[in-house]
């Protein structure tokens, strides 16, 4: 066989093999021609003729255009809710604030007097009234303000604040065991 027929052969022949595979993949729909055709309607009318279906290209129907709906519409419907409960939380203490401005200064044996209070004092004071008869304890202590009273009980042992809380009425009992309840102010030292 001559030498230039055997090169032919060699180059050709892969390429009709390839080629006839590639036809037979598009002829049964494997291989898909729709974006090379896309464009190129001489590409589609030669496939065409070859016997290879391509299907038509799209055409988008023209749609209704519809309004768009907010995708943060129900954050915003929270923050809104949030910020309608932090306005009236708002007004509600302005409110108070008010209430407690406007209400009477209250008077020098009140909350003030505890603070002036001198820690050593009602230490020493705490443990003079423990040493002392419930029924002395309970007249002295019937004419103090309550917030002397509760730093003098703070620090007094279990015991006598027992007997004291015993001897008074059971409404200021009630009313100074709400308050030794609660945990003790802070008082600066100096």
């Amino acid at each position: 066989m001559p030498k230039g027929l055997k090169i032919v052969l060699v180059l050709l022949l892969p390429l009709i093999i390839l080629a006839g595979a590639a036809y037979g993949l598009a002829r049964m729909g494997l291989l898909p021609l729709d974006s090379l055709v896309k464009g190129k309607p001489a590409l589609r009318s030669i496939f065409k003729l070859v016997g290879i279906k391509v299907k038509a290209p799209k055409v988008a129907a023209p749609v209704a255009a519809a309004p768009d709906k907010d995708p943060l519409a129900s954050e915003k419907q929270a923050l809104a809710a949030q910020r309608a409960a932090f306005d009236q939380e708002r007004a509600s203490w302005a409110s108070q604030q008010a209430a407690a401005q406007s209400a009477p200064a209250p008077t020098a044996s009140a909350g003030p007097a505890a603070a002036a209070l001198d820690p050593r004092s009602v230490a020493r004071m705490a443990s003079v009234y423990e040493q002392m008869p419930t029924e002395s304890v309970t007249k002295i202590l019937a004419r103090l303000p309550d917030d002397q009273v509760i730093a003098l009980l703070r620090r007094m042992e279990d015991k006598p604040v027992a007997q004291f809380l015993a001897a008074v009425t059971p409404e200021r009992a009630a009313k100074l065991t709400e308050a030794l309840s609660r945990p003790a102010p802070v008082i600066p030292t100096l």
